[in-house]
């Protein structure tokens, strides 16, 4: 007769499922904001073309639409995981559809408050730079980017005006990355994982934190564009 496994044989397993959650989040994170900023940045301003009022009631007119859709998601996942008998890697499974989707989410919110500051006509590396710091950095995010443009933009002209070149971005967007890797790499298990809606807002699942979440964000992204740390004459690229 086969020996009856225990709780100690099912350990490996269960370890080995968390790993590899852990492994996959900082990609999960990167390759949802590169998906969004590639192929939903005509939405975006499509939809903040379509919002009315001042600039203030617009972003609050995008925010209120995406956090409930977000929130709802929250609850769902979370119901998911707290449903007896659900195993590890189904609420692991529900928890990484949810982030994605939730990243693309506050991806599009970003973009639209961008586009509602008059930064209608960003190139790819531009909008990635944004979304990247916002939710990496939060409300620090404005001072943190003009630390690495002093650092990294290149000097053009006799003038010495500091350029904003596609390089200069790609290197800001690879710094923020590793920041990304580095931070969620080591978080250690699927229970920590599901505490951290996507980058720097720390939450569970769930309709009322999810909600906050989107709103967090949003507050940020609204000071970060009413602050925008870059001069937009010095952006050397040509959008698309």
């Amino acid at each position: 007769m086969g020996r009856r496994r225990t709780s100690d044989d099912r350990t490996p397993r269960r370890a080995g499922t968390a790993s590899v959650v852990r492994a996959t989040l900082a990609q999960q994170l990167i390759g949802s904001v590169d998906r969004a900023t590639a192929t939903r940045w005509e939405a975006a301003q499509e939809r903040a073309d379509r919002l009315e009022g001042t600039r203030d009631e617009r972003v609050a007119a995008v925010t209120k639409s995406i956090r409930r859709e977000v929130a709802l998601a929250g609850a769902a996942s979370g119901g998911t995981a707290a449903v007896p008998g659900v195993g590890l890697g189904t609420a692991s499974a529900a928890f990484a559809v949810e982030l994605a989707w939730t990243t693309v989410r506050l991806c599009d919110l970003i973009m639209t408050i961008a586009v509602i500051h008059g930064h209608g006509r960003a190139g790819l590396e531009e909008r990635r730079m944004w979304i990247l710091s916002i939710l990496t950095y939060r409300d620090g995010a404005a001072g943190i980017l003009a630390g690495f443009v002093a650092e990294l933009a290149e000097t053009s002209g006799r003038n010495g005006v500091r350029r904003i070149s596609e390089r200069t971005m790609q290197r800001i967007n690879a710094t923020v990355g590793r920041v990304v890797v580095g931070k969620y790499g080591k978080r250690a298990g699927v229970a920590a994982v599901g505490r951290a809606v996507p980058f720097g807002v720390g939450a569970a699942l769930g309709y009322g934190i999810n909600s906050r979440a989107v709103s967090t964000v949003s507050g940020h992204a609204h000071s970060f564009f009413s602050e925008f740390p870059i001069a937009l004459e010095a952006i050397d690229v040509e959008p698309r």
